[in-house]
């Protein structure tokens, strides 16, 4: 059974109210104010609830008119029918309660069966306006907003049109911090800082799509009246007094097809708008073909994930670290490739940032780890002593509650003293949580795991992080011996980390080592180890057997390192 009905009616005679509430209670509940002021003070309390109001024009305190003027200024209500119910048949009030926005007219001694009637009607009209408009904000809502939209496309063809796809930087946030309230007060306040750009523009449609979200559809001549329109709201939003970092984002979409869906357009836009989000002082973003097929891209890479994992897809590669002073391979690095059925390869520059913010690098993580630790207990049971191999732990890893058991559990399952399997953070991830990646890095270290640090030099925090966290290695990137003016500046901060880990008696990996004259340099720093295409690239697990795994003979005749 649905949820009954409410009216409200509003009478100061008390025998007019229960006349009226008589006629309707059969189909609905009752709730009754002596004037206007009562009444607006019950449609604050309980204005979902209420379907229909039944308003008296003659009454103290404040009268029919007024409460007119009031309701008409709340977008919220304008879904909200008002019928005046008066006992005068008279023309001049019936007109100026319909301009004040009474929804209909009615006079008290009509019959049960009108009265019920013109109700009826008013609540059913009232749910065609609510579909129309959104509840909140008082603008179109998406569903009308679509067609309004279209109806506009195909009244100027011809025309140039923008898509324009708007919404709130961090709004969840937000939300979250300060309540719903004041995120339903914010979102109030930007719809109308669109109706009022929007409004003065004269052309155009505009609604709120759902959310934070709004669109908004504009006929131009030049294109600089897009991002006039923008300012303009942006300038109205920036006079809401709030105490809180507020920023918007926008995309926009310049409709070359002017018979595709109106939803594509949006889809588009929004596509556009994403690309805002983590960059600093980007609000607007044009919608090109070029980034629609890099959303494209990434939506196949996520539809395709998890059957990759499944079909085990993923390869797990290994770049071989050297140990300087014997020119003799060390250990590896483990890294993952993407090799589809079809044969075409996928490299992680490509699927890894787009795993990194769906979460499934987790499941990828995982899957390394076990794959390195299945090969090191193999060459464990053939009696040999292989040299670590270091994995990449993402930064979603360490907020992962259960990250550390599942490692830990891992190497109990395959029997792995924990020095064979090195774990690698990048810089980056300490600046986000130092604390909680302290914690869990001791944890690890404490479990006997060897934590190296990558791209070390890359942020600004690696003195505090030295200071602060417990690092066996670091993995220092050649990019700082770069050439031109910068180099010796570059080949002087080499020299000074590979000095201040010595002190620390920590270990160095110079990574990305491509030419004899830096394996030279570093020779002579007495950097521990080195990795990089000069020695070797990636390998299957097949070609790193074999580097790794020669005869006493063979030890004494080095493969020669390749060129780059």
């Amino acid at each position: 059974m649905g949820r009954r009905k409410y009216v409200l009616i509003v009478d100061d005679c008390q025998q007019d109210r229960m006349a009226v509430a008589d006629v309707l209670r059969s189909d609905y509940d009752i709730l009754e104010a002596c004037n206007g002021k009562q009444a607006l003070e019950i449609l604050s309390r309980k204005r979902a609830q209420i379907s229909l109001i039944m308003l008296d024009l003659m009454m103290p305190v404040m009268d029919g008119y007024e409460f007119l003027e009031m309701y008409r200024k709340r977008k919220e209500y304008s879904y909200l029918p008002v019928v005046v119910c008066t006992t005068e048949d008279d023309p001049e009030r019936e007109q100026k309660s319909l301009e004040l926005g009474a929804w209909d007219f009615v006079l008290k001694n009509s019959s049960p069966g009108i009265m019920r009637l013109r109700a009826g009607n008013a609540i059913e009209k009232s749910k065609v306006r609510f579909l129309e408009y959104d509840f909140l904000t008082g603008i179109y809502g998406q569903q009308k907003f679509y067609q309004a939209t279209r109806e506009l496309l195909d009244q100027r063809a011809g025309a140039n049109f923008a898509f324009i796809h708007f919404d709130i930087d961090r709004f969840r946030i937000i939300n979250t911090l300060y309540g719903s309230k004041e995120g339903d007060r914010l979102i109030h306040f930007v719809a109308g800082a669109i109706r009022k750009v929007m409004t003065a523009y004269g052309r155009g449609t505009y609604g709120r799509l759902g959310g934070d979200v709004f669109g908004m559809c504009v006929p131009y001549e030049d294109g600089a009246v897009i991002y006039h329109i923008l300012e303009g709201i942006r300038a109205e939003i920036r006079k809401h007094s709030v105490h809180y970092y507020l920023e918007t984002c926008a995309g926009i979409y310049l409709v070359d097809d002017p018979d595709m869906e109106v939803a594509a357009m949006h889809d588009n836009a929004e596509i556009a708008a994403a690309q805002c989000k983590g960059q600093y002082m980007v609000h607007d973003v044009l919608y090109t073909e070029e980034i629609g097929q890099k959303v494209l891209r990434e939506q196949h890479i996520i539809d395709e994930m998890d059957a990759a994992l499944a079909e085990q897809q993923f390869i797990v590669y290994f770049q071989p670290k050297y140990q300087l002073k014997k020119m003799a391979p060390y250990g590896a690095e483990a890294l993952v490739r993407w090799k589809k059925p079809s044969g075409e390869i996928v490299l992680p520059n490509e699927f890894i940032p787009i795993f990194e913010r769906n979460g499934f690098i987790t499941k990828l993580d995982y899957y390394v780890w076990e794959k390195v630790c299945q090969f090191i207990d193999s060459e464990l049971s053939q009696g040999r002593n292989p040299a670590p191999i270091s994995v990449n732990v993402s930064r979603v890893n360490l907020y992962n509650p259960d990250f550390m058991d599942s490692l830990i559990d891992l190497i109990h399952r395959y029997h792995i003293p924990p020095h064979y399997l090195n774990l690698e953070l990048t810089e980056s991830v300490f600046s986000e949580d130092a604390e909680l990646i302290q914690r869990a890095v001791n944890y690890l270290h404490d479990a006997g795991f060897t934590i190296l640090m990558d791209d070390f030099g890359s942020g600004y925090s690696s003195l505090n992080i030295l200071k602060d966290v417990d690092l066996d290695v670091l993995k220092i990137d050649m990019k700082f011996f770069s050439k031109g003016n910068t180099a010796e500046k570059g080949a002087k901060i080499i020299e000074a980390v590979i000095r201040m880990a010595e002190s620390l008696d920590m270990m160095v990996i110079a990574e990305g080592v491509e030419e004899k004259h830096q394996v030279d340099f570093l020779n002579d720093l007495g950097c521990d180890y080195i990795q990089g295409y000069y020695f070797g690239r990636p390998m299957s697990q097949d070609q790193y057997e074999k580097l790794t795994n020669h005869d006493e003979e063979e030890q004494h005749d080095m493969p020669q390192p390749e060129s780059s």
